[in-house]
């Protein structure tokens, strides 16, 4: 589908609203560039847009072979967009209100097994500081459930030993998450081949603390695929992304101690139910705490 021409003022709004998402709601730049392909494909200005319209636009994408995924994401930036409108006094009335997408079913998080996990952590950091990297990266992710933006906005100083981390993740939430000492003893023993890496480009000054191959902060994709191939060389026998290692760390807390509110804390999700879909991940667990401690069920 050819992407639609604007007016001048339909171009501002969606350029101050991309600010807002940018700015205020602390959108990453992939989340604020799939807004702005999604608003792309209204031609009409705001205060002319109809409902009749936008489905028009959800039924030709689905007649192209547009998954349910794509089309929901596409309804929900156009939801996003008109409501900040509305509330900034540019439209008066929201045209999203009749649209209605396909129900989306709720995948399970795919997780990682704790055995090959610690097998694999259990391994010394590579000599090739990439891999070495990318082992910190995976010992990190597991050990605290941060997202993968949240791991690459650490920055060098937390190299100094301290016993937890203070991340920032979506919408600009706070949260204090603990170090293990594990993961500790890990970030200390990274500092120096850090070092000697970042010497020879010529950037010991650098903050980020994951690094790239010429030394400046690491992105998203690379370290994507340093974990990707650092897990494969090291025989995980499965492919490994950083979500993973979020889910994985939700799954195995949530067993050891039941305590969904803990979870979603370390987690940082705004709402217990992003968190209760992990105790579809380990049901027998749960199933035998149920049988053993509940009295109706002996």
């Amino acid at each position: 589908m050819r992407r639609a021409e604007q007016t001048p003022e339909h171009s501002i709004l969606i350029q101050q609203y991309l600010d807002f998402l940018r700015l205020e709601r602390r959108y990453s730049d992939n989340s604020v560039k799939a807004a702005y392909r999604d608003l792309l494909l209204i031609s009409a200005p705001p205060n002319q847009v109809t409902t009749t319209a936008l489905k028009s636009i959800l039924a030709q994408r689905h007649a192209n072979g547009a998954a349910p995924s794509s089309l929901a994401r596409l309804a929900s930036s156009w939801r996003g967009f008109f409501k900040y409108l509305l509330n900034n006094g540019a439209v008066e009335t929201d045209p999203t209100l009749g649209l209605k997408t396909p129900k989306l079913p709720r995948s399970l998080p795919k997780a990682v097994g704790i055995d090959p996990l610690a097998a694999l952590l259990a391994k010394p950091l590579p000599q090739e500081f990439r891999f070495a990297q990318a082992h910190v990266l995976i010992e990190l992710l597991y050990c605290t459930g941060l997202r993968i933006s949240e791991a690459l906005a650490l920055r060098a100083e937390v190299l100094g030993g301290s016993s937890e981390l203070r991340v920032v993740g979506k919408g600009n939430k706070a949260r204090i998450v603990p170090v293990v000492d594990a993961l500790k003893a890990r970030l200390e023993e990274f500092t120096e081949p850090r070092q000697v890496h970042l010497t020879k480009q010529g950037r010991v000054q650098e903050y980020a603390l994951f690094v790239s191959a010429k030394g400046h902060p690491l992105t998203v994709r690379q370290a994507q695929r340093d974990i990707a191939d650092h897990a494969a060389k090291s025989g995980l026998g499965q492919h490994l992304h950083p979500h993973m290692l979020r889910h994985s760390f939700g799954s195995h807390l949530l067993q050891g101690t039941q305590n969904l509110r803990a979870v979603q804390e370390l987690l940082g999700h705004a709402s217990i139910a992003s968190t209760q879909v992990y105790t579809a991940l380990d049901f027998d667990h749960l199933s035998s705490v149920y049988d053993n401690a509940f009295p109706r069920a002996k």
